[in-house]
This record gives C-alpha cells, sequence and structure tokens, in this order.
C-alpha cells in the first residue's frame, strides 16, 4: 500500500488513466488471485477508492461495473475472503451497481460465496424498489428502513433503502 499511496501523491491524475481501456483499480482488484498475501490487495482497493469518489464509476473495458468486475473473477481458496472484502467495499461505495442487469446475467459464473453474498443483498435492492413494500411498517411499525439499521446490514444496502424511502 505505501508504495501505491508513494505513486499516488507523484502522480494523482493517474488513478483516472486507463491503459488498454483499463484502470488501476482493475489492475489491484486482480491482485487478490496474484499476490502472495491477498489481503494486502484490499488495501490497495480501499485507499483507490478513497482516493477520489470518481473511482466506483470506472468500467472495466467501458462497460463493466466494478461490482461486475470483481464478482466475475475466478477466485480460489486461497483468495476468496480477500475477494469477498474486496466485493463488499465496492458495493458500500456504490451499491446502485448490484442492480445491472449484467450482475444478474452473469450471476451463476460467480464463485459460490460471491453469489451468497449479491443473493443477500439482492434482496435489499428489491425490497428498495417496491415502494409498497418501502411505505408499509411491519408488525412492529418500522420500515423496512429501520429493521435494517437494526440488524447492522451493509452500508451498500442502507444507501438503497434511503434512495428507495419514500418520506
Amino acid at each position: 500500500v505505501a508504495t501505491v499511496q508513494y505513486l499516488y501523491k507523484l502522480h494523482p491524475d493517474a488513478i483516472n488513466t486507463t491503459g488498454d481501456r483499463k484502470y488501476p483499480i482493475h489492475l489491484a482488484i486482480r491482485g487478490v488471485n496474484h499476490r502472495d498475501s491477498p489481503i494486502a490487495a484490499v488495501d490497495i482497493v480501499k485507499f483507490l477508492l478513497d482516493c477520489d469518489p470518481n473511482v466506483k464509476l470506472q468500467k472495466y473495458e467501458g462497460t463493466e461495473s466494478l461490482l461486475d468486475f470483481a464478482c466475475d473473477i475466478e477466485y480460489n481458496d486461497s483468495s476468496i475472503e480477500a475477494a469477498l472484502k474486496v466485493i463488499k467495499l465496492i458495493y458500500d461505495v456504490h451499491p446502485e451497481a448490484i442492480e445491472s442487469n449484467r450482475i444478474a446475467s452473469n450471476i451463476q459464473s460467480y464463485h459460490e460465496q460471491v453469489q451468497a453474498f449479491i443473493n443477500g443483498e439482492l434482496v435489499y435492492s428489491r425490497q428498495a424498489t417496491d415502494h409498497r413494500q418501502m411505505a408499509t411498517p411491519d408488525g412492529n411499525g418500522q420500515l423496512p428502513l429501520h429493521t435494517a439499521v437494526q440488524s447492522k446490514v451493509r452500508l451498500g444496502s442502507i444507501k438503497l433503502l434511503v434512495k428507495g424511502n419514500p418520506s
């Protein structure tokens, strides 16, 4: 991470520069599978996402969201834990990407644990787009947003529910 931070200080605009229609964040995400310590890639991805709010919108080869790109990589048992951390970071900064048709059409090709995460968060995405459900209190008088906050769901899902909250 220190090397990436140093390079960023020298060339801050480099994180928004593509090489072969790939941004530095794509290389960092791929690093999960190509490092001796896959968890180091998580810190690099977090750093890049924190540097510039536009990084979350960078598309792989101009078409694939970061979330879809990260989910679509073939992870092995030694890298899946770090991969899930990267995917969760990306989801939390840009949860709207889960609504992409690419995610829905590619989900069967994702690693089993990635599929489980995405399917779990899709529940909140669908809930957020159902205006009737979003406006209907449960048996305890709570709206889905309140229930989600109490259940400590992911920040990305909270963002989707806030966006879908009618009040």
